[in-house]
């Protein structure tokens, strides 16, 4: 903000969508804290990118086109209990579910643990979609199940996506699986 309070062109550039696990909610909160007027002066503009979140899920089809949650697994900013406490909550509610920051190498227990209450409410062949690097050179996309996801698959630059209780996958001409969730829930409505 110095900077830019000064008359300078400043760009803040992050991945991604800026507004989702990234740095829009780091500069409105520091702009929030400061009492500089100069700061408060500053035009802020903020342009909406593509998370990985829907990268991810373009890329295998729609695995998110109904209601669905996302989460960061990161307990770097908020406690652990609170991410137990709100991925039970959204498999409880059925939601497919959106990983951020699954794994790393000072959290190497955590997506396991997470895939224990996942597992709690959903079943073995529930789709699983794993992008890593979506959108960049080297981008892989994988579609297994809940039963065959295991923590070393996964690292911080893989998006997990897992599906509801609706989710499901059918062939590509292509080779490999699309990825769907049906925007209807219970009984398929008719025409």
């Amino acid at each position: 903000f110095e900077l830019a309070a000064q008359g300078r062109s400043v760009v803040v550039v992050s991945s991604g969508d800026p507004g989702v696990f990234a740095m829009a909610s780091a500069v409105l909160e520091a702009l929030h804290e400061s009492d500089n007027p100069h700061w408060h002066a500053v035009e802020l503009e903020i342009l909406p990118g593509v998370s990985a979140s829907l990268a991810t899920a373009a890329q295998a089809g729609a695995p998110l086109g109904h209601d669905f949650c996302v989460l960061s697994l990161s307990d770097n900013l908020k406690p652990w209990d609170i991410i137990e406490k709100r991925l039970d909550l959204a498999c409880q509610a059925d939601l497919a579910l959106a990983f951020y920051n699954p794994i790393s190498r000072s959290r190497p227990w955590q997506l396991g643990r997470a895939l224990e209450i996942v597992r709690q409410h959903r079943l073995p062949e529930t789709p699983v979609t794993l992008g890593r690097d979506v959108g960049r050179p080297g981008q892989t996309l994988r579609v297994i199940t809940l039963g065959e996801l295991t923590p070393d698959q996964v690292d911080m630059r893989t998006m997990v996506l897992i599906g509801s209780s609706l989710t499901c996958t059918f062939p590509r001409n292509s080779g490999g699986n699309w990825v769907y969730t049906p925007r209807w829930y219970g009984e398929k409505p008719t025409a």
